[in-house]
């Protein structure tokens, strides 16, 4: 339960905040009129990373990377349009409440930019979440086993911690915002925008300077600095909106607000109720951010015992290319085994191999890595069950070596009478999934 817990708010609960405070500034920002146009971006958002999802789950690509390095690119260029349009035109576009034709047409392209990088977001985001049900069956016995259920709780709970952040989010800004106090709302969306601008720069990195399409150890550095440490992001866009709900409580308690009539009165105490409520709310999800990123996680760890790193036999063929030789006499036994290479630019690889069938040349075949959990690897239980370290998903062993979900990444590889033989190529190629 835990496991999917962590992984859906490790995932889209700095994102939900973001978009609750991307529609409150929205709210504030564009005419009635427009307003729905950076809804339609998110749902645009939602479909394109299902659509991702899909093919990066059940299709091997070549160079599958630029489907997310064009994901991080776009939110990046929206991110830096946006920036620009609101500080050229915001505080006349606020000030003149939209009337004018020209502002008409500047809230039209605000819009339109917002919706692309809301789907852009999404698209970035969101795709693990499609795939994280798929995954609920294995190792179980059905949707009605223990397993299955609780799985499928910590999945739903995630959600809901980031619907509520989400909500939270929008109402606290919208409230402070009507209030009169739409410079705050406006600071919030400029500056949790950043943060995440600065984590998705980090990403792109860390796909870009492994391939030397960016030579910079500085920017490799910074990539997996960023990486490791993903979680302060998140724990700095929640105090900032803290810090906000603070003031909203103390101007609460000391706006004094005209009024004609006792209906009057009523109305203005309960939008400070709302906004009060949402912000006890938005302080939940944050407890619920650190439990899932301290607590839940030591809780959630079981005793893994990893096969060793084994080093395989180089070697090169007739052609002069290196190959990996691994004994078949070696992995016959049955159970999981990795192999280790170093590629010429210093990266770690690792590669596991396990007989599928006794007495056969049945071997499955793999990346020390998946698609979805990336570099975390997999052990072997204590029942002779290959299981993923992130997620806990027990592998089918038949399939390991085929494509799809949490199987390990596949790669080309040939078998004779003594040795598996894989290329280095296989290996160099995939070094970026594993950090330096």
């Amino acid at each position: 339960m835990l496991t999917y817990l962590i992984n859906v708010t490790d995932d889209i609960l700095l994102v939900s905040v973001i978009v609750g405070a991307v529609f409150a500034f929205a709210a504030q920002f564009l005419g009635e009129r427009y307003k729905a146009i950076p809804g339609i971006g998110l749902a645009a958002g939602l479909i394109a990373a299902a659509i991702r999802a899909y093919i990066t789950n059940t299709r091997r690509l070549v160079g599958g990377w630029k489907v997310g390095a064009w994901g991080y690119g776009i939110f990046l260029a929206t991110f830096v349009i946006l920036t620009v349009i609101y500080f050229i035109f915001v505080g006349k576009l606020i000030k003149e409440e939209g009337k004018s034709g020209k502002n008409k047409i500047v809230q039209i392209v605000f819009g339109t930019v917002t919706a692309l990088h809301l789907a852009a977001m999404m698209y970035v985001a969101v795709p693990n979440i499609y795939v994280y049900p798929f995954k609920f069956y294995a190792g179980g016995n059905g949707i009605l086993s223990t397993d299955y259920l609780f799985r499928l709780g910590g999945y739903l709970l995630g959600l809901i911690v980031c619907l509520v952040a989400l909500l939270s989010t929008y109402k606290v800004l919208n409230v402070i915002s009507r209030k009169g106090y739409s410079k705050y709302n406006s600071i919030v969306f400029i500056v949790l925008n950043t943060i995440y601008a600065v984590f998705i720069f980090a990403k792109l990195m860390s796909v870009l300077t492994p391939r030397k399409i960016i030579n910079s150890t500085s920017m490799f550095k910074f990539a997996a600095a960023s990486n490791n440490n993903a979680k302060l992001y998140t724990y700095a866009a929640f105090l900032i909106l803290l810090v906000i709900a603070a003031i909203l409580w103390i101007k609460s308690k000391t706006m004094k607000e005209p009024y004609n009539t006792k209906a009057q009165r009523r109305k203005l105490k309960a939008l400070w109720r709302t906004g009060k409520r949402y912000s006890v709310s938005l302080a939940v999800c944050f407890v619920m951010a650190v439990l899932c990123t301290t607590l839940f996680v030591e809780l959630d760890k079981e005793v893994i015992r990893e096969a060793p790193v084994e080093e395989p036999i180089i070697s090169k063929n007739s052609e002069g290319e290196e190959e990996l030789l691994i004994p078949l006499e070696s992995v016959c036994d049955g159970h999981l085994h990795r192999f280790g290479y170093t590629t010429p630019d210093g990266n770690p690889t690792r590669l596991i191999v396990i007989l599928k069938q006794e007495n056969t040349n049945n071997y499955g075949i793999g990346l020390d890595a998946c698609e979805i959990c990336g570099e975390a690897g997999y052990y072997e239980n204590k029942d002779g069950q290959v299981v993923c370290k992130k997620c806990n998903v027990v592998m089918n062993t038949t399939t390991i070596g085929l494509k799809g979900g949490c199987n390990p990444i596949i790669i080309d590889y040939d078998i004779d009478d003594t040795y598996i033989i894989v290329p280095a190529t296989e290996m160099i190629n995939n070094q970026s999934r594993f950090k330096k």
